[in-house]
């Protein structure tokens, strides 16, 4: 028999356990940046955000259609109506997100996602009737002068035009983390009364059929070749997929969107992070900014990551 020492206490077990499944989120944070840096690049050269959200939702409504048929179960149909609402909420969020990143730098538009932690804390508490806490608009105000700092530029007057650029990535960054908060905030409630295995596949089916609507606007392979940009795009949103997979894996299956959302904040600083490292590498804006503007950028998306954790301090 192992002496006593080798058997953890059931309260550590379990503390180890539920706190396992921030693994999920923490995967989605690095993921969403390598994705969006790549997906970046084929826009860059001319692909469509639409095509990036087409792509990226067919992906996952083919990913969840699978898992549906190895089961064999399907969401009763009264459920279908929610679903179908989660979907959209998701398509609007996904789409916002490319269109900022077809403005604006990887550096800029991810770091102000974080803000969708805040958004996710104040709905839950709006939805729910009680009082948004103190901290959350600590939270706020620090998420405001993060963004300031992101936002600010020590370029010369000619250089309003990529001002006035950044100005509506962070806007677009706003709307996407709006969109994908009350898609957290209502997929947490009510996928709970069904099997998210059940949920997931028609609540993505959903989006995936909204997706058709940007047919018109979306390149094509030969278009795609021609820009040579198809292993950008496949690869970028082939990753937006697997962390949205995560990411909404974590959500229906353990809940608890506030501190799930304050983990996959962290992509704000990988944002920063892996952007400068890899500009020459990719070729990207950040490799032409100076020092003191990455710096900024850097502080911008520190300030937010600490909003992150003052809206969840005690």
């Amino acid at each position: 028999m192992l002496p006593k020492a080798f058997h953890p206490h059931p309260s550590l077990l379990k503390a180890r356990f539920v706190t396992l499944y921030l693994l999920f989120p923490l995967f989605s944070s690095v993921v969403f940046v390598l994705g969006m840096m790549l997906a970046k690049q084929a826009i860059d050269l001319g692909v469509t955000p639409w095509t990036g959200t087409f792509f990226a939702n067919v992906w996952l409504a083919l990913f969840w259609a699978g898992v549906a048929i190895v089961r064999g179960e399907v969401l009763p149909v009264e459920a279908w109506g929610d679903a179908a609402l989660i979907g959209l909420l998701f398509v609007l969020g996904q789409l916002f997100t490319y269109l900022a990143f077809q403005f604006g730098d990887v550096s800029v538009a991810t770091p102000v996602f974080g803000v969708k932690v805040l958004m996710v804390a104040a709905l839950t508490s709006l939805l729910a009737g009680i009082n948004v806490p103190a901290n959350v608009w600590a939270a706020g105000a620090m998420a405001c002068v993060g963004i300031i700092l992101i936002q600010w530029s020590s370029g010369p007057a000619h250089a309003n035009a990529r001002t006035s650029r950044r100005g509506l990535t962070i806007i677009l960054a706003l709307g996407a983390a709006f969109c994908l908060s009350l898609f957290d905030v209502f997929l947490q409630e009510w996928v709970g009364s069904w099997n998210s295995y059940a949920f997931l596949p028609v609540m993505f089916g959903a989006a995936g059929i909204l997706s058709l609507v940007f047919l018109p606007k979306v390149d094509g392979p030969k278009r795609l070749r021609e820009l040579k940009a198809t292993r950008w795009m496949l690869a970028g949103t082939l990753l937006m997929a697997t962390q949205a997979m995560s990411m909404c894996y974590a959500l229906a299956e353990f809940g608890d969107a506030p501190r799930i959302n304050i983990v996959y904040a962290l992509r704000g600083l990988w944002g920063v992070v892996l952007a400068w490292l890899l500009a020459r590498t990719l070729g990207t804006n950040e490799a032409t900014l100076s020092r003191v503007v990455m710096l900024r950028r850097l502080a911008g998306a520190l300030l937010l990551t600490a909003a992150v954790f003052t809206a969840i301090a005690a």
